[in-house]
């Protein structure tokens, strides 16, 4: 867990070099030799003048420049994405959270006596609705693969239908849980291919596969290459066979950006929310959740936080609706997933409520406007492809010859170049996800391409 660093006042500095017997700061580092301590100070101003007023990740980021300084090494910069994505975490969000209250807090098992639990989670809820444009909201799960399978199994309750279409422009490892979720089931899942010139999965291809028996259409939001599928086109067809139709949003920065699956014609939103607030920490915990229409909410999984009044007619929540197994007999539960991300649950809501409709969208905004200077940048380098034409939002994907050796060696200079693709599509050899955040300035990016070009000359 993050501190918060609180700056001592005049008169605290000054109690604590009497309690150890100085008179001041200056006394206290006479040990140390005047020239060194003169030659320190240059360096240290050369290398990081405080010209003008600084955000919080400004400071932060000259924080860890100093701490680089002295271990005369430099962190590795990451430009992967593939589902897990380096965002800014502002210090408040890591401050509230450590409040016992809210890192002690577990199940409302007894909802009237854990009013704040169900206030944060009822929030975390509106938010989410909001973002993806659906009525209602569940109380989060595991993670957006999960999130995505139990999906897919709440759509062929809602149909009675066993026919599944998964798009293969899905992220693979949400496409292997809900292989390994849907073992042993009465379920067909069946896989529609991707336009290899656009990068968006194909809708001839969708159209000739749906049928009467399917029960959903499942596709990325962005997609894994980070294009941005023609989901409305998608969700169409599949609504044209009454269909459900099931977006699945893997980076959740783009609800900043780009129009709510909601409006788009989607049944069922899926939803991976780390970029709100969660660290990257090597994978995990992260948070699901799944969102839908007011109409399907009885075969909603997980639990959902309502709004009421008490007996006073004072504002309350309540848990409205429970259908976890250990809440109701196994046999009638809609999913077997026995604990809810409360706590990431209530950072995801103090990140939303932090940073606020305009400072989301700017965010995502910087997100898409920083990846295409990225790509603008890399487009000049002799040697480099795109694959894909269609509209990408935070990551794309670049083609490099011999990217073996290249991703080898911008290890060892610091950079880790973004995601190979070849481990989860053949036909892919060479190709590269390259992501892009707010947390890469353009200086970073320009050191970035500066590095790639020198390598890839001839």
């Amino acid at each position: 867990m993050k501190l918060p660093f609180i700056p001592l006042t005049d008169k605290e500095k000054q109690q604590m070099l009497d309690a150890i017997g100085v008179h001041s700061i200056e006394e206290l580092f006479s040990c140390i030799p005047a020239d060194i301590r003169t030659r320190a100070e240059k360096a240290f101003k050369k290398a990081h003048p405080f010209s003008a007023p600084l955000t919080e990740q400004e400071v932060l980021e000259e924080i860890a420049a100093l701490a680089r300084f002295n271990e005369k090494a430099a962190d590795l910069i990451s430009f992967a994405g593939a589902g897990a994505y380096g965002h800014f975490i502002p210090s408040a969000l890591n401050y509230v959270l450590g409040r016992s209250e809210f890192v002690t807090s577990y199940t409302p098992y007894q909802p009237e006596t854990a009013q704040g639990t169900l206030q944060s989670v009822f929030e975390f809820q509106s938010y989410i609705a909001m973002l993806t444009g659906m009525d209602v909201a569940n109380a989060s799960m595991y993670d957006g693969a999960s999130a995505c399978a139990e999906a897919i199994l709440m759509a062929c309750r809602i149909t009675g239908r066993k026919h599944v279409l998964v798009s293969q422009a899905l992220h693979p490892h949400y496409r292997e849980v809900i292989d390994t979720y849907t073992q042993g089931m009465d379920v067909d899942i069946e896989y529609v291919p991707f336009d290899h010139k656009t990068g968006m999965t194909s809708s001839p291809d969708l159209a000739a596969k749906v049928s009467e028996k399917t029960a959903c259409v499942v596709a990325g939001y962005p997609n894994f290459f980070g294009v941005i599928d023609p989901v409305d086109t998608l969700f169409r067809i599949a609504s044209d066979k009454k269909a459900l139709s099931i977006a699945v949003v893997a980076e959740a920065m783009s609800t900043g950006l780009l129009v709510p699956p909601g409006k788009l014609g989607a049944s069922i939103v899926a939803m991976e929310s780390q970029s709100f607030g969660i660290p990257l920490s090597y994978g995990g915990p992260y948070i699901g959740v799944i969102a839908s229409r007011k109409e399907y909410v009885r075969q909603l999984p997980g639990r959902l936080v309502g709004e009421t009044v008490d007996k006073d007619g004072n504002r309350a929540y309540t848990l409205t609706l429970a259908t976890r197994e250990q809440h109701i007999r196994r046999e009638k539960a809609t999913s077997n997933i026995c604990s809810n991300e409360g706590l990431l649950a209530i950072a995801v809501a103090l990140y939303l409520s932090l940073t606020g409709k305009n400072g989301l969208m700017r965010t995502a905004r910087i997100n898409h406007e920083l990846t295409g200077y990225l790509r603008g940048k890399l487009a000049t380098i002799n040697g480099l492809e795109f694959p894909f034409t269609g509209p990408f939002f935070n990551e794309f994907v670049v083609r490099i010859k011999d990217l073996d050796d290249i991703y080898n060696t911008m290890m060892k200079h610091g950079y880790m170049p973004g995601v190979m693709l070849k481990p989860y599509y053949a036909d892919m050899e060479n190709c590269l996800l390259v992501n892009v955040t707010e947390v890469h300035s353009k200086k970073v990016i320009d050191k970035f391409v500066k590095q790639l070009r020198a390598l890839l000359a001839p």
